[in-house]
């Protein structure tokens, strides 16, 4: 298999599909469909990667042109150890991932509210509950109100 050819220089956001960047990504690192190919059926022989995680030169092929557009984690998971980058990026890059990550996210930062209800006073802690009230009021006449359209 060839050598690193240079480091990557572009961004996943710098490219329209998943496809071209994975292309880029190998091409960068200076290797072949068949390099990846034979790569990941020497990791799975050495026990490294699981079998479910085979990757043919044709199906790269495909993936890079666009033609699968939902690849399987465990392919995504042999990319990610050949291409080394992180899985959890090619997985938030196909679209596995964003909700997920946006929810652990407004998970942390309630936590961090949470923690500074005991550092209030009496009237801040008040004007919070005052203002969950309002929330949970709007919501209700929200859903009770007509949808337009």
């Amino acid at each position: 298999m060839a050598r690193l050819k240079k480091n990557l220089i572009k961004s996943p956001d710098d490219f329209k599909t998943f496809g071209e960047y994975l292309a880029y990504i190998r091409e960068t690192r200076g290797y072949s469909l068949r390099d990846v190919e034979d790569t990941v059926s020497d990791l799975i022989k050495r026990k490294i990667l699981d079998a479910e995680c085979s990757v043919s030169h044709g199906y790269l092929r495909n993936l890079e042109s666009g033609e699968v557009s939902a690849p399987s984690p465990f392919k995504l998971k042999a990319l990610a150890y050949v291409y080394r980058i992180k899985f959890e990026m090619l997985m938030q890059k196909v679209g596995y991932l964003e909700e997920t990550l946006d929810k652990v996210e407004r998970d942390a930062t309630f936590t961090l509210m949470l923690k500074e209800v005991p550092q209030m006073t009496s009237a801040e802690k008040k004007s919070l509950l005052d203002f969950i009230d309002y929330i949970i009021a709007k919501r209700r006449n929200d859903e009770h109100r007509p949808k337009k359209g």
